[in-house]
């Protein structure tokens, strides 16, 4: 044959589908340039300077890990559409006397061509949008550092290496179905369609049982540990059941209706039943599929905007004030000094007004309230078997103070006897603690809930504070509530609420920081500040939104191009069924009907099923955000609803556009 015979052959055939080809490449280029842009983002210098810029980097290199699994699993999915529906004009190739070998050859250079244009384009649109993208970036971490977009080897070698991968396994695939078949088989390729549904009442009770269960674990999860647990447990069975209910599922309630020989021997109900049962053992794979991606989108871009979105309340929730420094070692009455006169040096020359400046030494441990009662992790009276995500909610803070140092701070002059504690702490947990049955040694002589340690400048402090007579009693109690002796127990604390612009108050904190620890490099000091958390979280956050957007516009991607090629399956099945239907007496007004209400049914089944697994995720959901410390329900519910509702309008729009396609083939007139 002439040289360029199978180029030219794969050309022409990708200029007369183009129908068919269009789409797909799109979507070609849609997921190599985010892949191109992950990696690239990745990999640039450009974020150096912005804070947090290591976990946005990690971020974008889980990222990239989930989307190598995702873009394989995507494109050898809508690749075997694209074969199914070319079956007929290859077997064609071999009545005429073309070999498998060059139908091969055929398929592997539109493969080529195909691929190897739409990473180009793909490559090039990233490059060309990639310096906007890159600035909406530095927009969302909230941050505007000396930095420019650069571009390194690393992006251009790995979106290649992936999507030559990518073209090996789909010219692969192609190139079996091709050699294993032959060309009477072939020219059958496309009306043969989903495999004959077997045990269909036992797949049904399956996949309610796993979807019940799933849903039951969904909406009685208890906190935000259980629930990030038990999430990708869930998620499994959903998918499970899914599937199984769009196969076996919808065959099941179908004969259920015919078996209703008054309701199903009805010109309509006839026609409609009959034609569904027909639509779901060809689609009910690829609606499962739809519903499946739907479900992802409307997850993914929910908690991500929830968690973008509420990222100041959890700021504000892990530092109820705004500056805390705990020296770890013991300080001389002139270090003190010293760090004093270094904050107010600091703030005068930052032009920052301290609102609250207290100090005070105390003990810092986590212990749980449980059964009423605050117990260290290795308590006897906690059960060891039950896992940490269990205990989760009940972990809390604990500080033990001396009275000399709590009436420093408070000014409240009372009075504590030897065995006596005062117990400090938000009116949530004073709910909670069985103040009588505290210890053998010590007694709670009182409560209180509104002094400086436990209101907060931002968010109330959620640690439980136990005042004791003196330091001696206060390492006598930590070490009895902990069964060991701890050196140094009391460390020095400082604490600062400030009032400044954002700018002021970023350098103060700093500043500061650097020269305490300059100052003080044989101690051990922790400074945690929520203006550096602030930046340090919008880079985090930041990074998340983008990574999620670029999921969902994959997902949305895959889930278009599979509603498109099914929409192309509907209307050639149709197009049969529509004279088929028009020769035994229907006219074309109720063939029409008939077809377009089979058409909606099909279609936007997965829209709902999508919705009511995102309804039923609700509460999980926002106990995972809970995990984050995101409390706000509200937020997180507008999130989710407000998704639901964007992607529905969006859902009916793709609909909308592509049954055009639907339409231009059966041809209604």
């Amino acid at each position: 044959m002439a040289k360029n015979f199978y180029l030219r052959m794969a050309a022409a055939n990708l200029r007369r589908d183009k129908g068919m080809y269009v789409p797909y490449a799109i979507s070609y280029i849609i997921f190599s340039a985010i892949y191109f842009m992950v990696i690239a983002l990745m990999t640039t210098d450009g974020l150096k300077n912005v804070p947090a810029n290591d976990s946005i980097k990690s971020m974008f290199a889980f990222g990239m890990i989930i989307m190598n699994i995702t873009t394989v699993i995507f494109m050898l999915y809508i690749n075997s559409f694209l074969i199914k529906r070319r079956k007929k004009e290859f077997g064609l190739y071999g009545i005429l006397g073309l070999e498998k070998r060059h139908v091969s050859r055929i398929i592997i250079s539109e493969n080529f061509i195909l691929s190897f244009i739409s990473l180009v384009l793909g490559i090039i649109s990233s490059c060309v949008f990639g310096n906007l993208i890159f600035l909406l970036l530095l927009n969302a971490l909230k941050v505007s550092p000396d930095s420019h977009f650069s571009l390194t080897w690393h992006p251009f070698v790995i979106t290649t290496a992936l999507f030559a991968v990518i073209f090996v396994l789909t010219t692969a695939f192609n190139y079996i179905q091709v050699r294993i078949a032959n060309p009477i088989d072939l020219l059958k390729g496309e009306q043969i369609g989903e495999k004959k549904v077997r045990f269909i009442l036992l797949k049904t009770i399956i996949g309610t049982v796993l979807l019940i269960a799933a849903y039951y674990m969904a909406n009685t999860v208890k906190n935000g540990g259980a629930a990030l647990n038990q999430f990708f447990i869930a998620v499994i069975m959903v998918i499970f059941a899914t599937n199984l209910l769009f196969q076996a599922g919808s065959q099941f309630v179908l004969k259920w209706l015919k078996s209703r020989k008054k309701f199903y021997y009805k010109a309509n109900n006839f026609i409609a039943i009959s034609g569904l049962f027909h639509r779901m053992k060809q689609n009910a794979a690829g609606l499962a599929n739809i519903c499946i991606l739907s479900t992802m989108v409307l997850v993914t871009i929910s908690t991500c905007v929830a968690l973008y979105l509420g990222q100041e309340d959890m700021l504000k929730y892990n530092n109820p004030n705004d500056l805390e420094i705990i020296v770890f070692d013991q300080l001389s009455e002139d270090e003190i000094s010293s760090i004093d006169n270094t904050i107010e040096k600091e703030a005068s020359e930052k032009a920052i007004e301290i609102r609250d400046f207290y100090k005070y030494y105390g003990s810092t441990s986590s212990v749980f309230l449980f059964n009423g009662k605050i117990l260290p992790y290795n308590s006897p009276e906690i059960d060891q078997d039950i896992p940490m995500y269990e205990l989760w909610s009940h972990l809390r803070g604990l500080q033990v103070v001396p009275l000399t140092d709590y009436i420093a701070v408070t000014g409240d002059k009372r009075e504590l006897a030897d065995n006596e504690v005062l117990l400090v702490t938000d009116k949530e947990n004073l709910k909670v603690i069985d103040q009588k049955t505290f210890g053998k040694d010590f007694v709670i002589k009182d409560s209180l809930s509104d002094t400086v340690f436990n209101i907060g400048k931002n968010t109330p402090v959620t640690d439980v504070f136990l005042i004791t007579s003196d330091e001696k009693n206060a390492e006598k109690l930590i070490e009895q509530m902990f069964q060991e002796k701890q050196e140094e127990a009391l460390k020095y604390k400082v604490i600062l609420n400030m009032e400044g612009k954002e700018k002021d108050l970023v350098e103060f904190t700093n500043s500061l920081k650097e020269k305490i620890l300059s100052e003080k490099e044989d101690k051990a000091i922790s400074i945690s500040s929520i203006d550096l958390r602030r930046q340090e979280d919008y880079g985090l956050f930041g990074g998340l939104l983008f990574l999620g957007i670029f999921f969902t516009i994959m997902f949305l991607c895959a889930t278009v191009l599979i509603i498109y090629f099914k929409q192309v399956s509907e209307g050639y099945d149709d197009r049969e069924r529509y004279n088929i239907l028009q020769k035994v007496g229907m006219d074309d007004k109720e063939v029409r009907k008939t077809i377009s209400r089979q058409i909606l049914l099909v279609f936007f089944l997965p829209l709902a099923a999508a919705v009511l697994h995102l309804s039923a995720a609700r509460h999980m959901i926002l106990k995972m955000l809970e995990s984050f410390y995101l409390f706000d329900t509200m937020l997180s519910t507008v999130c989710i609803i407000g998704s639901g509702i964007i992607f529905a309008v969006i859902y009916v729009c793709v609909y909308r556009f592509t049954a055009r396609t639907y339409y231009r083939i059966i041809k209604f007139k």
